[in-house]
């Protein structure tokens, strides 16, 4: 098994894959964040890892179709194996809302949660 990427890494990859897009299907206000990997402790042997991806973008404004094309470019990129070489990836996405966000002076976000299960390749 390749050595696990830590939260860090992965959320570099996924945001500088977005940045490879051009410029007009770029959304320069796009936020990600990947909660941290932990390891998926059912089967006991499972070699699996799961975290959680979050594409927000400003409330004000947002357009919930951009979450979704960031998605799809996310989803292509870990198919092709270019965002993060050696794993598998499926991604499951869960329901869209609205938050304040605490890192961000409390701005209101909209955000496209998405669990992330990764398998060695």
């Amino acid at each position: 098994m390749p050595n696990a990427p830590d939260r860090a890494e992965l959320e570099a990859a996924i945001y500088g894959h977005l940045r490879l897009q051009p410029a007009h299907e770029m959304t320069e206000a796009l936020i990600v964040k990947v909660a941290e990997l932990e390891p998926i402790t059912w089967p006991p042997d499972s070699k699996q890892l799961r975290a959680g991806l979050f594409l927000s973008l400003p409330f004000l404004g947002a357009d919930r179709t951009k979450l979704d094309q960031a998605l799809a470019r996310v989803r292509k990129g870990f198919k092709r194996n270019e965002i993060l070489p050696g794993w598998h990836v499926e991604l499951s996405e869960e329901k869209v809302y609205s938050h304040r966000d605490d890192d961000d002076a409390g701005a209101v976000l909209l955000t496209l949660p998405v669990v992330l299960t990764l398998t060695a390749a």
